[in-house]
Parts: C-alpha cells; structure tokens; sequence
C-alpha cells in the first residue's frame, strides 16, 4: 500500500510545473528519494546473488546498468542546477539505459547478443587506439623535421638524434595491436564477423516497440548535447535554453524508474538468470 501511495505521488509530481528553489523538499524531491533508495537496495541485492553463482555475467550486466543509471541520475540532478548541457547528456543516457534495459530483458538472445557486442567495443576501442597512436606519432616527426630545419649547432643535432629514433621506432602500437587482435579471435569465436558494428540505441527502442516515445526525447537532448547551431547559439544569450530543464529533469526521474521497475520485476520472476 505504501508503496502504491509514494508511486501515485510520483507520477503526479512529474505532471506538475517546476517550482522555483526552496528550502524545503516538494513530493517530486521525496519521491525521488524514495526511487533512489529502491535503486540502491536493488543493486545490493544483485551484487550478493551474483556473488553466489559461478555464471556471473547477467547479473553483472544487470548490476551496470543500474550503476549507470544511478550515476546518470545524479548527473541529471547536477545539471538541473548547474547546466542544461549536463541535464541533456544525463538524459539522454537515461534514455538509452531504459531501451538496453527493455531489450536484454526482451529475451535470453536479445541478452547474449548485447553480451557479446563487448568484444566489438573492445575490438574498436583498441583499433581506435592504434590509430591515434599512428596519427600523434606522425604528428611528432613532421614537428620534429620542421624544427630541425630551423634551428643551429647543437641544438639542431639533438632534434635530429630524436627524429632518427622516432622514425626507427615508429608508432608504439603492439599493446593495442595485440588487444585489438585477442578481441576479434574473440568475436570470431561468437561467430560475429569483423566488420560487425555495434547496434546503436535507436536500433535497441526499434527493436523493442519503443521508438515512438524514445526518438523525440533523443532528438531534444543531442539538439543541446552535440554543437549543433542550436547548442552555439544557445551559449551567446545565457539561460536560453533554461525552459527545457524541468522536461530533461522529468524525463530523467521518469527513466530511472522506468529501468527499476523493469530490472526489479524480472528479479523477482528470475532471479539474475537471463529471460526465459
């Protein structure tokens, strides 16, 4: 009964206008509290039984997110009072947090695929790596040759001696090389090819029925996160963009609820075991 009662609070104080700041904590600030608690009891809950089992990684996946989630919301209470920009990014990835969410709950598939699109993260992550490495490398040899060129006597010799050594060593790539390398076995052995991409949020709320509420909110909040001419212009006349705080701020608590209710149900049915 308590527990119908704090809900029913929450959902009409997310239907009122944003109060101006005060001292003392309005039903919206209390229901918060109360959701912030569940999602804390929650994810003790899954830490214990996950340390119990030898197949860990539902529950771990399950545990990330709800960390992610926590620390998005406190992100999003931040940005609420400090940046619209911060309020945005939060929100956003609240948004793409519930979809995820929907999806590895969808189905047991639906959940061993988000599992193994780890190894194509990591796979990209270490590539993207080398790559910099390649680029800040070639970056140093030009700086060196050019400084070479103008310069005198000894100090001329020594910029020479370093360009010699940076040219013979080349870019220090082989820890990422071999990253990169251990991670695509790894999607071999899944089956996935190399060129595999990892799916994109809007591909997760499609997949799960969820886009037409997903891609409105998700177009407001890279509108203001990405520097897009709206976000520039944003800047030149300051709390321009202050009106769209209580609907990032609403949409963020409305998320983290959302991802409760979806993770706590299943718990309750399944445990940390993947969907049926």
């Amino acid at each position: 009964m308590a527990r119908t009662l704090e809900m029913k609070k929450l959902c009409r104080s997310m239907t009122r206008p944003r109060k101006q700041p005060t001292n003392k904590p309005d039903d919206a600030d209390e229901a918060m509290s109360w959701v912030v608690d569940k999602v804390r009891n929650l994810r003790r809950s899954i830490q214990k039984a996950t340390g119990k089992i030898e197949d860990a990684w539902f529950g771990n996946l399950l545990l990330g997110i709800l960390n992610c989630a926590s620390l998005d919301y406190y992100s999003a209470k931040v940005g609420a009072e400090k940046s619209v920009y911060l309020a945005a990014w939060a929100c956003r990835n609240l948004l793409e947090l519930r979809v995820i969410t929907a999806y590895v709950l969808a189905s047991a598939a639906n959940a061993s695929i988000f599992r193994n699109e780890l190894a194509i993260d990591l796979k990209e992550f270490y590539e993207s790596m080398s790559r910099h490495h390649q680029s800040s490398h070639q970056k140093l040899v030009t700086l060196l040759s050019e400084m070479s060129e103008h310069e005198q006597g000894q100090v001329k010799e020594i910029l020479q001696q370093a360009l010699r050594r940076e040219r013979a060593q080349g870019p220090n790539t082989a820890a990422t090389d071999s990253e990169a390398t251990v991670h695509r076995q790894i999607m071999a052995d899944f089956g996935t090819r190399e060129n595999t991409k990892p799916r994109k949020s809007r591909d997760f709320a499609r997949r799960v029925n969820q886009s037409e509420d997903f891609d409105p909110m998700f177009k407001i909040c890279s509108k203001i996160l990405h520097r897009t001419v709206l976000s520039i212009a944003s800047t030149v006349t300051q709390g321009s963009l202050d009106a769209v705080i209580p609907v990032l701020s609403n949409q963020s608590a409305n998320e983290l609820l959302m991802i409760h209710e979806l993770i706590s149900e299943h718990v309750k049915k399944r445990g940390i075991r993947p969907p049926a």
